[in-house]
């Protein structure tokens, strides 16, 4: 059976991995001297903009740790 083309790979397509190469591919699209000026921004703008989806994406996979709770009242030996 032939794998789908749509379904992609957890470990290869991690999504903060590649929003980290989008921001890469961003910087570069910037100093490409094969574009014009302006086509340099637009892609300059897409890269960057593909980098904050993936960081969205990848902020819901991996929520944020739950801070612990700090003690409202002492255990020790002063305690009264």
């Amino acid at each position: 059976m032939r794998a789908l083309r749509t379904q992609l790979d957890i470990f290869e397509h991690d999504p903060a991995r590649l929003a980290k190469a989008n921001r890469v591919a961003a910087e570069t699209a910037l100093r490409d001297v094969q574009f014009t000026a302006t086509e340099r921004k637009e892609r300059h703008d897409y890269y960057l903009g593909e980098a904050l989806r993936l960081e969205a994406l990848a902020r819901q996979c991996h929520p944020a740790p739950a801070r612990r709770r700090r003690a409202t009242h002492s255990t020790g030996a002063t305690a009264p």
